[in-house]
């Protein structure tokens, strides 16, 4: 588990493209405009396998997970597996609340997808967090160049109850989604995703329509590649082998001196 979550924020270089969700899934989730947050009670490595747990106990019959059950199988309180779930909920992988919970079709396929495929199942979770609120504000933070992760925590955490980890876990929980990344330096940096958040701010602008008997300009090419692809390319990747390329990459960088 370990190893898994510190891939969820290796170093990767500043113009790395991820490949968006949109494919994934049939249709995209509401937006969520209500500042919700992840539990200060646990870690987001528990908070992670808590979904994955209730996921599974839920199954393809759609069972009523009770938080009580959940907390007695992952070794936790009550009030923390519902916490958990509860934030869950608004990223549409569950539903319900007062302790009791159902997987959604969202929710089932990442947990099955998680046991298959990780990097599937991590851009399948993209597509929940794009319409959540911290999408949009870590856009907004991000979009002038990457921050310390202390730093971003605290901006999205701002004016929210909780403990400032809260605003950590928020992170992690996009990094997972491969929405954003952090480097060594502990710096986040945003995924060409992250534009695709929901509010209108996050929208480029399209560009004005030319004058009468102007020409239209050609399309600017794309110079910037990775493992010599560009990010169109890279985005069309189906997730295997989109996979491997993060693995050569990270071969080279391992080979590569400082």
């Amino acid at each position: 588990m370990e190893n898994l979550f510190s891939q969820a924020d290796s170093t990767a270089p500043a113009d790395t493209a991820f490949p968006d969700a949109s494919e994934n899934v049939t249709a995209a989730p509401t937006f969520c405009s209500e500042r919700t947050t992840p539990t200060d009670r646990a870690s987001f490595q528990r908070q992670w396998s808590l979904f994955l747990t209730a996921a599974h106990k839920s199954g393809i019959k759609r069972l009523t997970v009770a938080s009580v059950d959940l907390a007695h199988v992952e070794g936790v309180t009550a009030e923390t597996a519902t916490q958990t779930l509860r934030f869950c909920t608004h990223l549409d992988l569950f539903t319900g609340g007062r302790g009791k919970f159902v997987v959604t079709d969202a929710g089932w396929a990442i947990a099955q997808r998680w046991q298959e495929e990780e990097m599937h199942a991590r851009l399948q979770l993209q597509a929940q967090l794009l319409p959540h609120w911290a999408a949009e504000k870590t856009w907004e933070a991000l979009r002038g160049g990457p921050m310390p992760v202390d730093e971003l925590a605290k901006f999205l955490q701002h004016g929210l109850p909780g403990k400032p980890r809260r605003g950590v876990y928020l992170v992690e929980w996009l990094a997972l989604a491969l929405l954003v990344h952090r480097d060594r330096q502990n710096l986040v940096w945003p995924a060409p995703a992250l534009r695709g958040a929901a509010g209108s701010a996050n929208m480029e602008r399209p560009a004005p329509a030319p004058e009468p008997g102007q020409h239209e300009p050609e399309p600017e090419l794309e110079l910037d590649t990775l493992m010599g692809m560009t990010n169109s390319t890279l985005r069309e990747l189906p997730p295997e082998r989109y996979r491997a390329v993060l693995d050569n990459l990270a071969q080279v960088l391992e080979l590569t001196p400082a």
